[in-house]
Formats: C-alpha cells, structure tokens, sequence
C-alpha cells in the first residue's frame, strides 16, 4: 500500500489520521513529561521540536516507512497520538500516547486494534511489534488483551539518568 496525507482511519468513538501542523499546539501543550514517563522522549516544551516531529512525521508518511496520526474524539478534539513505525515485510511497530485527561478510558485498546485492522489489510508482515515499558502496567495490558507475547526485554536509553526497561511484544502471522 502507498501512505498518503488523506488516510483517515475511523473506530467507534475516534478518527485517526496523519499529523500536519494543524495539530503542533495541541502536541506541545499534552506531550508532558508526565505522559512521556515511560516512553524515550524528554519534553523539554520547545515549539521547534514539535515543529520537527511534524516534519519528520510527513518525511516518514512520503516515504512509505511510517504513519504517525493524531487521534481525534468525536468532537474532533486532540487525544493524542499514534504511530505505524518501521514498516518493512519483516515487522511492524506500533506506538501510542494519549493526553493525560483521555487515559485510562479504553481508547488505548481502540486505537491498537484500529492500526492493527488496518495493517491486516493493507499490508503483509510476518509480525507487529509493540514496546511497552516493563513499569508501565497500563499500557503493558493493551498487547495482552490483543493477542501479542513478549518476545524480548532490552534497555532503552530515556535520559543521564534513567533508562527504560522495555518489554517487547510481539503477534505474528
């Protein structure tokens, strides 16, 4: 398949489609320190990391090797974010993070299992990743419930002081 700027992925209660500058405010005011606690990325606030996020994202989305999107309620307010990563007929990776007020909601299952249907028919792999790190209980039970197993545990580098201990998932075809 061949990624383009109008794929709009629908669930029951949220659209996900490719992230465009429309959408650096709200990324810059939800993607806390707070929400980024498990996750390789330090927030330092600066609207030009955004800036590049978002032109990094559409590098990505051209070149047919990743889909990040932002997730809409039905009101068509920010939630977040989510990523197809990596694509290659190898693997998949797939990544999320929602803003503080929208966890622990069930959209997290949502969206996973939207992404999910839509790489089942779109495109062929021999499995999808899914990296959750070991202390993030919540997120940890979104592969659990889908069907992935944990296939390996690694470090990843979060900061000076911290690393995360990531437990990779893994559902194969």
């Amino acid at each position: 398949m061949i990624l383009h700027t109008n794929i709009k992925i629908k669930t029951e209660y949220l659209t996900l489609q490719p992230v465009k500058e429309l959408y650096i405010d709200d990324i810059l005011e939800h993607f806390t320190k707070d929400v980024t606690q498990y996750m390789p990325f330090n927030p330092e606030g600066d609207r030009k990391d955004i800036v590049n996020f978002v032109s990094e994202s559409e590098r990505g989305l051209s070149q047919n090797t990743d889909l990040v999107m932002v997730v809409l309620d039905s009101t068509e307010t920010f939630i977040g974010c989510c990523g197809i990563h990596d694509i290659t007929e190898e693997s998949i990776e797939l990544g999320l993070w929602l803003k503080e007020s929208s966890q622990g909601k069930g959209f997290g299952t949502e969206i996973i299992t939207a992404l999910i249907k839509f790489l089942e028919k779109n495109f062929t792999f021999k499995y999808i990743l899914y990296p959750v790190d070991e202390n993030n209980i919540a997120s940890k039970k979104i592969p659990e419930k889908l069907g992935f197993t944990p296939a390996k545990k690694y470090k990843k580098f979060k900061n000076t002081f911290t690393d995360l201990n990531i437990v990779e998932y893994r559902k194969y075809y």
